[in-house]
């Protein structure tokens, strides 16, 4: 049945033949098809303009498919929980539970410590990116619709019968109908057009619609970018304004919006926070690879006792490994999320929350992000620049009379604030005609009657298409000669307006008699020997909180981009109200658009991608290659969007952000959803993320350098005495007690000095402190050494080998757990930082239950201890006291050598 229905399909559907229908590349083939002309066109689609059977759609639906784009599906629970398991310290963590149980003696302690460590770790990350994905889900219920078309009831019919059927059902050959309201439910190449305009927003970010008119009203030119193809109206766009009737070229899949969407299917390079945790955790492995074996000869060889040594090697390497570190991190990025889901930021990918506070660019577009996206009317002036309510009376007749024909522009008008605050009294009087807008007219017009009869014609439009149709000019309430000195004062004015970002609009007026109407050939005749009144500008305006957002991003080492499609002049000028750009007049406005970009390559290009701020006129491919050269560039990307053209940019760069009243396409292929767009929220989100990167560097720092130590001082004590110096159970203890006292960490705050910069991760920086401070540690711990060898005689195995673990297990504990409070900050420790009160009572508490082990004698047994020496006690308070004044000296000359601490 198949075989059968495909072999009468059109080269639309099955792709044969070398027909430009064909074509590989969706742009191409849309370009080709443009440029066709009809009848070959409708031969090839085998269709008319009658349209299909109801018959033949059926035949071509089941063989092409539902008109549908297939959206990338949030991954089942038990998948996604598959996904957060596997990370090298995971994978570490279980290759060292495996080897505690397959040795000679088995160590079900550890085996049991490390499943546990693998399970919270685990669960933390998978719960947070599970509820965010029903977060997701939520705010992306679709909607239904249908389209009109036309169709034949039957093969020997001759009329075709318009009907509604949902948007799934439309296939390649249909006749669909377009009326004000409707979404373009495929691409489509336009047949007729009754003063058609759609709006291309969300794919090019244009806030204007556009003009799509049949080929033969065409102009024979080079199109810039496909959406400029003017006989093209393209899946996901929508009808402002106008009817016509267009042929349905491409669905679903294989439609222009799909081609886009489809490229979000590759993999994703890892982001700047992927790179940094896996550097960093290749790093800490390969170091425990090397101290290990290290170990183990030293201590077998001092022992003799090789089972015992290689169990103690294993329980070093599990000292070695930051075991919390997936727990801890995941732990700090979920509150991160939370705290910007309080900010009104969805997080979709737990990774996110670090990129955007390491982020050092930000390219996002302009409407709704600076601007309000709503076109605002700024003024209304005379032909001699002073304020003149008369011109927006006659404006707002005008665009009252266009009667759902009208654009952004009326609406600006009839919203205007003058109208509704101060009431400006607008003549009563009877619609005649209208003459819409048209992007070929630039213009719209309507002529109107007063209750005295008197006929007026009312004309709004572009500056150039209205004054080459007025000879005269209202000057303080008559009507002179529009001279060519007036016309060159007016053009300055209009230029300098539109130098500035400003829409410029002209009013003009003219009586019309009733043998003016008889004389006319149509109504458009009358759109002559017109009285100029004056001019409208009209500006997106700026939002209120925009600068200071700016101001706060600039301030804390985010660079902006904007990457729009509007207007460069505009663009510019909304950039310099914001102070992200110069005067518009310099000569280096820091501001590019997409076609004078194309012609860039090499250096020139990246250089010219690192020097300009405002880029307008971009197409999709373009905004994504600006975020590719910004990342090779060494920068951490944030891309802001919300519409189809956004998409691959939002894809490419470290963290992807959308709103929630963005395509579908665009929230897909986000880390982060607002669900209020603004820069606002994104300052707010840079801070949380700074100081969610710096309680993990904090954390991963701490740890690091701390085991060092340890292992440091381990092979300094086995190689000294002949005994295990700390067994292996008494390790893995007190590497747990240390690690559930950084549980609270996420919760710690940071220096504001830190959170000024972005921040990265670094594994050559880890690497040097883990150096520097590591053995610093070990400097204690050679003291403890002396104590227990040369004040309680312990330096054989024969010796009370208890009380000196004892020892060494009450000081390296408390040590390393007092320390948080010093390495956490780069300033003095509590006097000029402190910590949190959750990070203060967690480090107390563990302290405190370490102290009392060796006391309770169940306890101390377990772990194979005695109680402490009485003197011991305050041996150990000056041991802490020295690490703590020790730590602080090294910490000072660490900071003025390298000009760094976390």
């Amino acid at each position: 049945m198949f075989s059968k229905a495909s072999s009468k399909l059109p080269n639309a559907l099955t792709g044969r033949g070398a027909s430009p229908v064909a074509a590989s590349n969706a742009e191409d083939a849309l370009r080709l098809m443009a440029e066709m002309d009809l009848v070959p066109l409708l031969a090839n689609l085998e269709t008319s303009q009658k349209g299909l059977t109801r018959g033949e759609a059926a035949r071509r639906l089941q063989v092409a498919g539902p008109n549908i784009i297939s959206f990338r599906k949030a991954p089942s629970w038990w998948v996604l929980l598959l996904t957060v398991i596997p990370n090298p310290f995971n994978i570490l963590l279980c290759c060292l539970a495996i080897i505690s149980i397959a040795s000679p003696e088995p160590s079900w302690e550890t085996f049991g410590v490390l499943l546990v460590m693998i399970a919270i770790s685990s669960l933390v990350r998978f719960w947070q990116e599970y509820k965010s994905i029903i977060s997701v889900a939520n705010l992306q219920n679709s909607v239904t619709a249908n389209a009109k078309v036309r169709r034949l009831l039957e093969q020997k019919s001759t009329e075709p019968v318009d009907s509604e059927v949902p948007e799934r059902n439309i296939v390649i050959g249909d006749i669909i109908r377009l009326t004000p309201g409707d979404t373009v439910p495929a691409d489509c190449l336009i047949l007729e057009a009754n003063y058609l305009r759609v709006s291309q927003s969300n794919m090019t970010g244009e806030s204007m619609p556009v003009t799509k008119a049949p080929a033969s009203a065409m102009d024979q030119k080079k199109f810039d970018t496909i959406f400029d193809v003017e006989n093209i109206a393209f899946m996901g766009t929508s009808v402002v304004s106008g009817s016509g009737l267009a042929v349905v070229l491409k669905t679903g899949d294989k439609s222009y919006i799909a081609s886009i969407i489809k490229q979000l299917s590759a993999t994703r390079e890892l982001n700047t926070f992927q790179k940094g945790i896996r550097n960093v955790s290749y790093m800490l492995i390969g170091f425990m690879l090397t101290m290990v074996p290290i170990v183990l000869g030293i201590s077998g060889s001092m022992t003799g006792d090789w089972s015992s040594a290689a169990l103690f090697a294993i329980s070093v390497a599990v000292g070695l490994v930051p075991e919390m570190l997936p727990a801890i991190v995941n732990g700090n990025l979920a509150r991160g999320a939370h705290l910007l889901s309080k900010k009104k930021a969805i997080v979709k990918r737990l990774d996110a929350i670090q990129n955007i506070g390491a982020m050092t660019v930000l390219c996002s577009d302009k409407t709704g992000t600076i601007t309000k996206d709503k076109v605002h009317l700024d003024d209304f002036v005379d032909c001699e620049g002073l304020p003149n309510t008369d011109i927006l009376k006659l404006a707002y007749i005008n665009a009252v009379c266009q009667e759902g024909q009208g654009n952004a522009m009326d609406g600006a008008i009839m919203n205007h604030q003058k109208i509704v605050e101060k009431a400006v009294t607008v003549p009563q009087y009877t619609k005649f005609a209208t003459i819409p807008f048209t992007f070929e007219r630039r213009r719209a017009s309507c002529i109107i009657r007063g209750f005295t009869k008197y006929q007026m014609l009312v004309c709004k439009g572009a500056f150039d298409e209205v004054l080459s149709l007025c000879n005269s000019v209202r000057r303080a309430g008559n009507d002179e000669p529009l001279d060519t000195a007036t016309r060159g004062k007016l053009e300055l004015y209009a230029a300098r307006l539109a130098r500035n970002g400003f829409r410029v609009l002209l009013v003009a007026r003219r009586h019309v008699t009733a043998e003016d109407m008889e004389a006319a050939e149509s109504i458009e005749d009358l759109e002559t020997s017109m009285v100029l009144e004056g001019l409208l500008t009209f500006l997106d305006p700026v939002k209120d909180d925009a600068l200071e957002s700016v101001t706060r991003l600039r301030e804390a080492g985010v660079e902006i981009k904007i990457l729009t499609g509007d207007n460069l002049a505009v663009a510019i000028n909304i950039c310099h109200q914001i102070k992200l750009v110069g005067d518009v007049d310099s000569d280096d406005v820091q501001a590019i658009t997409g076609p004078d970009l194309a012609l860039l390559e090499g250096d020139e290009f990246d250089e010219t991608i690192q020097r300009c701020k405002v880029f307008a006129k971009l197409t999709p491919t373009q905004k994504a290659e600006v975020v590719h050269r910004l990342k090779k560039a060494d920068h951490c990307v944030g891309m802001l969007g919300d519409g189809v053209n956004d998409c691959l940019a939002i894809r490419a760069s470290d963290v992807g952000i959308s709103v929630d009243s963005g395509s579908r396409a665009a929230k897909d292929a986000a880390d982060v959803i607002l669900t209020e767009k603004g820069l606002n929220i994104i300052a707010e989100a840079v801070r949380i993320g700074r100081v969610t990167h710096g309680n993990s560097i904090k954390y991963i720092k701490m740890v690091a350098s701390s085991n060092f130590g340890n292992v440091f001082s381990i092979l300094i004590a086995s190689a000294w005495f002949p005994f295990t110096p700390m067994s292996s159970v008494q390790i893995l203890v007190q590497n747990l007690l240390y690690d559930i006292s950084q549980i609270a960490i996420p919760w710690d705050r940071m220096d504001e000095e830190y959170l000024q910069k972005p921040k990265h991760w670094r594994q050559w920086d880890l690497l040097r402190f883990i150096a520097v401070l590591g053995p610093t540690s070990s400097v204690i711990d050679v003291a403890t050494f002396c104590i227990n060898r040369y004040y309680y005689g312990i330096a054989t195995a024969a010796d009370n080998v208890a009380l000196f673990q004892t020892h060494w297990f009450l000081q390296s504990l408390l040590t390393q757990t007092l320390i948080v409070h010093l390495l956490r900050t780069a300033k003095v420790p509590f006097i000029q930082s402190r910590a949190s009160r959750v990070l203060v009572f967690s480090t107390c508490t563990i302290m405190l239950i370490g102290f009392c082990i060796p006391y309770i004698p169940p306890l101390r047994d377990a772990l194979g201890m005695t109680q402490p020496a009485p003197a011991y006690i305050g041996c150990l308070a000056a041991l802490l006291l020295a690490y703590c004044i020790e730590v602080q000296l090294v910490k000072m000359v660490y900071i003025k050598l390298f000009k760094a601490w976390l």
